[in-house]
């Protein structure tokens, strides 16, 4: 029985390879993946499918079928074509064949279909290993200009909740914020801006700006890239993209974490921005309401006060 399960893992960790393979025997070149799950993805595993399919096919197509809030997302794998479904909806099952004839396409347009990609048990390979890099366009930090955010100053960045359900809680509960915010805004005179699809949840303080629902990704992106000294996240989507833009930018990253071995810490990579410093909290037992907001707010106090000499304190994660 053991031998048996291990020979299926084992089938399962290599079956992209075993595709691949026959593909290229058969010199099929045109590969149509369906996404229909999480924005972090793109970077902790598509990124390595499309880098192994082009390893051993590298005049592969590669096309993405996805649904419209990613599709920003795979702009940054670059060289890849993606189809935008409209009626596509996260968790909602999808019917592959229906979908394509929105584009007035069919599954025989395409050599390989993979329908289920799964990467984290495709391409564990990458762990420890492979560094995603998420394709810069510098025409992009214009982007950031639509805002009213001076360029004089540096703000903080941060995304209150990573958007996503898991059988764990990721987000820090809402006073947690409630308080850091009046720590940053009305102790420390810092500025402060809100990332997010949406604002689910009010928070006024001076000098905080609230950006959720109003930013394309690009946008958030470009935000973070020319106007933030530093971002606090939890694990998401966002950080992850953050963490592995291919383009060199100060930034401080701080992430909160309720299980360290998800994400970019399972990743364990360096990342791709050599300006780039990472400071994770991680939580005890899967609590992340063990990760203190006095921890958080003077590690952030330190960041924003790096070489002058009133700093107040020191901190240790």
């Amino acid at each position: 029985m053991v031998l048996k399960k291990l020979f299926r893992k084992k089938a399962h960790e290599n079956l992209l390879k075993t595709i691949l393979e026959e593909a290229r025997n058969s010199n099929k070149k045109r590969f149509l993946l369906l996404w229909n799950r999480g924005l972090g993805d793109i970077a902790l595993g598509l990124y390595a499918i499309v880098e192994q399919i082009r390893s051993m096919i590298p005049e592969a197509e590669i096309t993405f079928l996805t649904r419209k809030d990613l599709q920003d997302g795979f702009t940054l794998l670059g060289s890849v074509h993606v189809l935008v479904s409209p009626s596509m909806k996260r968790k909602h099952p999808v019917d592959i064949k229906k979908t394509l004839e929105e584009f007035s396409l069919t599954e025989e347009d395409f050599d390989v279909v993979l329908s289920a990609p799964d990467p984290t048990k495709w391409c564990k390979w990458q762990l420890s290993t492979l560094i995603p890099k998420m394709k810069w366009n510098d025409s992009w930090d214009d982007l950031c200009q639509k805002f009213d955010l001076s360029a004089e100053d540096k703000y903080i960045g941060v995304h209150v909740h990573s958007e996503t359900v898991y059988g764990y809680e990721k987000n820090w509960p809402v006073e947690y914020w409630e308080d850091l915010f009046s720590r940053l805004t009305e102790e420390d005179n810092q500025k402060v801006i809100l990332f997010g699809s949406a604002a689910a949840q009010k928070y006024s303080y001076p000098g905080l700006v609230d950006l959720r629902g109003k930013t394309t990704l690009f946008e958030t992106l470009s935000v973070i890239k020319n106007r933030c000294k530093a971002v606090i996240a939890p694990d998401s989507g966002i950080l992850s993209l953050v963490y592995y833009i291919d383009a060199p930018f100060p930034l401080t990253l701080i992430s909160l974490w309720a299980d360290p071995f998800q994400g970019v810490l399972k990743q364990n990579v360096i990342s791709p921005n050599p300006l780039l410093r990472h400071i994770p909290f991680v939580a005890k037992k899967k609590d992340i309401r063990s990760i203190s907001v006095e921890k958080v707010w003077r590690c952030t106090y330190e960041v924003s006060n790096v070489g002058r000499e009133n700093s107040r304190f020191s901190w240790t994660n």
